[in-house]
This record gives structure tokens, sequence and C-alpha cells, in this order.
């Protein structure tokens, strides 16, 4: 994922927790693994458009986290992240060594987000592994299936500290949104009532 990609993952996921407010700019590069400069300019094109408002002398806060869901969601780009599409038993091996964290995201993510089955059936599974070394080196030796049920995406240094072997609930929203299909948008759509507000002007009790 680019730079402000990850700094819009970060702030989307702080703020679906009623996190919405940051003292500086600094402690959001560090949330996002992304120098202070990455997360500037990041935050100038949320500005623009009215998704976040900034305080002197430094801080800023979140106003729409449906407006920062679009913006993370209209820039992802799963082919350009994806390592290789395989099938679930090429890539078994990978997520039985201990070489690695791995992540499973998309419907897989969304189901234990949702504590249960949203979709009754869905055919494309999202694995998320290191995406550099010696582990990528591996991987481009499978044998690419172009229609397989998996893709294998690079996992970022950050996510690989913190996801708990599930991509984060705006990483997820954001892969289903750029998955096709009907069920990508059932488990979206079901997401988006979840933890999403209908309504979001009362912001009382927002706090980092």
């Amino acid at each position: 994922m680019k730079g402000n990609e990850l700094v819009w993952r970060s702030l989307a996921d702080r703020a679906l927790k009623g996190e919405r407010t940051w003292s500086n700019v600094g402690d959001l590069a560090y949330d996002a693994g992304v120098p202070t400069t990455t997360a500037y300019l990041a935050l100038e094109r949320l500005e623009s458009n009215g998704t976040v408002d900034r305080y002197r002398p430094g801080g800023f806060s979140v106003v729409s986290i449906e407006k920062l869901l679009t913006m993370l969601c209209a820039w992802r780009n799963l082919d350009r992240d994806t390592i290789i599409r395989t099938t679930r038993e090429s890539i078994q091996p990978f997520l039985n060594s201990a070489r690695g964290p791995y992540a499973l995201g998309g419907p897989d993510a969304a189901n234990i987000l949702l504590g249960g089955h949203a979709v009754s059936s869905f055919h494309e599974h999202i694995v998320y592994l290191p995406g550099a070394g010696e582990l990528r080196a591996e991987l481009e030796q499978l044998r690419p299936e172009p229609e397989g049920d998996v893709r294998v995406l690079a996992m970022d240094k950050r996510a690989m500290k913190i996801w708990d072997g599930y991509s984060s609930l705006a990483q997820t929203y954001a892969d289903l949104f750029a998955t096709p299909g009907w069920q990508a948008s059932e488990f979206r759509n079901a997401l988006r009532e979840r933890f999403v507000r209908a309504r979001e002007w009362d912001q009382e009790g927002d706090r980092r």
C-alpha cells in the first residue's frame, strides 16, 4: 500500500473505535508507520474535502468517517499489491509454517468482525503475508493460478505488528470494496451497518 493509504487506514481504524482526535501529526505518522512528511501530505487531501478539521497548534480531528472510508476505498488497488493468485491448497504450507506473521482478509476477516457468517457463500479469499525477502521469493515460485480462489497480498510492517490473524476493520472494508461480486458488497454493507453511524453530526464523547 502507498503511504497515504496507510495514513488513512490508521485514521479510519481509530475513528471507527471512537478515537477521532489527534494531538499532532507525529503521533499519526508513528501509528501508520510512515514518515511525518507523508502524514502531512495525506492529511492535506482530507482537509481539502472536509474529512478532517485542523486545530492550533497542530492537532486535528476526523469529521466524517464516511468520507475517510470513501477516500481509502477509492485508492485501494488489490492488483497492485497482489504478490500472486493461487489456491488454498498451495498457500496452506505457508500458513502452517512459523516463518512470519500472516493475516486473513476480505470475507474471512469480515466474518470475524461481524461475529458470524454475513453471507452464505464466497469464492475469493485474501491472505496477507510479508511482502519482501525470502518468503516473497518463495511465493513467486508458486505456479500462478489466475482463476485461483486465494489472492496473496503484501503485508506492510505496521500491520505485521498490530494485526492479530485478521486484517483491520478499515482494511477489510476497503478490500471488500475493491473485490467484485455481490458477496463482497453484502459483506461490506454488513460492516457498514454494524460499525458506521448513519449520522455523524453528534460526536459528543468521541475522544482519542
